[in-house]
């Protein structure tokens, strides 16, 4: 079993509990969403990594995708104008990171906006193990970005 399925299948356990990451990360970012959707025309949009999804916009009418939920398991196989990811990059372990961040651009025909947290999570996933797996500088992140195109990501510290 590699680290990426272990810490999925640790968060499909941490989801089990209602009030966990239910999808509040993405509130504070909705004004900025919503200027991206309105400057690039955006018709379809995609939240990847998107937990429980319990904040969304009605108006978004986001396709929803997150491995570690049932009911968003399902990878989509269309592509969208915008791909939104909040609060989900750190979550998957640095070797991974390549791979997911290729996937997520790959969904995006218009833009990609992500926040991605620099620090470590106050969250302990059942096993003991930090909720962020990859905990690095913007910096780092930066430099894994830097390959890509029309996209606005926003760090916390």
């Amino acid at each position: 079993m590699s680290i990426y399925d272990i810490y999925l299948d640790q968060a499909k356990e941490f989801h089990k509990n209602e009030k966990k990451w239910r999808g509040t990360t993405v509130i504070e970012y909705i004004p900025l969403i919503d200027e991206v959707r309105k400057k690039h025309n955006i018709e379809t949009m995609l939240d990847y990594g998107c937990g429980k999804a319990q904040n969304h916009p009605t108006y978004w009418k986001a396709h929803k995708y997150d491995p570690a939920i049932p009911e968003y398991s399902n990878k989509p196989y269309t592509k969208f104008d915008l791909v939104i990811s909040t609060d989900v990059l750190e979550h998957i372990p640095e070797e991974f990171i390549d791979d997911i961040l290729s996937e997520i651009f790959s969904y995006a025909t218009k833009f990609v906006f992500l926040t991605i947290c620099c620090r470590e999570a106050r969250e302990i996933l059942p096993n003991g193990m930090n909720a962020h797996a990859t905990v690095k500088p913007k910096e780092w992140w930066n430099a894994k970005l830097a390959k890509y195109q029309n996209y606005q990501v926003c760090f916390t510290e």
